[in-house]
């Protein structure tokens, strides 16, 4: 793994079906200002949280590019005193929406997203992004992706399985893989990308051939 990871985001679009302009607005000036201050993953979620009428399980990770959204909420819960409640996104997976409101009657139970990004994955002074795009055309299912990408010796960091392989919370699929008897190593390797404008240390996994 090289020594720097750099992902210059040139389109990056995340929508709902069913969003508000005044919540689109919101979200825009959150990312601005996470950008402008080069916020970290937990000061991203509190700006969040504070600006934002509600916030889902299931963005979170994909507006905010949190890896560890589910302990970054646990945090800060208490301080902010949030209300949540049981949603359903994209007519199949179950989640929660977060808010500083004390009623959510008014908030939606159900939600549509749709990622569509352009990224470039820069290794030292190479593109390499292709292979992971590849994965990501030829199959559905994002645990099948990171399988595939494993199996090909890929090393998969916790942003490329969030940017090509729409897996929000890769730890927990690399362990069902390891449970099924794969063999993968867990490693850091320090990223950057010019969503956040941040520069910090994410996870990255590898398949452990027989023998290695």
């Amino acid at each position: 793994m090289a020594g720097r990871i750099d992902y210059q985001i040139e389109k990056y679009s995340f929508t709902e079906a069913g969003e508000s302009p005044r919540l689109a607005q919101q979200w825009s000036e959150v990312i601005e200002e996470c950008r402008q201050s080069g916020a970290g993953a937990q000061e991203r979620l509190r700006i969040a949280l504070l600006n934002v009428d509600y916030v889902t399980s299931f963005e979170l990770p994909f507006r905010l590019l949190l890896i560890r959204a589910p302990q970054l909420i646990a945090a800060v819960r208490d301080e902010l005193q949030l209300s949540q409640k049981n949603v359903l996104f994209n007519g199949k997976r179950f989640g929660c929406v977060y808010s500083l409101k004390a009623s959510l009657d008014a908030i939606p139970d159900e939600y549509q997203y749709r990622l569509s990004n352009r990224i470039r994955r820069m290794d030292g002074t190479l593109s390499t992004a292709s292979p992971y795009q590849e994965i990501a055309k030829q199959i559905k299912q994002p645990r099948e992706r990171l399988k595939l990408a494993l199996e090909n010796d890929l090393q998969v960091t916790a942003l490329d399985g969030l940017f090509w392989f729409g897996i929000q919370r890769i730890a927990a699929d690399v362990q069902k893989l390891r449970k099924s008897g794969m063999k993968i190593s867990t490693a850091e390797v320090e990223v950057f990308d010019n969503l956040t404008g941040t520069t910090r240390r994410v996870p990255y996994y590898q398949q452990v051939k027989s023998g290695a």
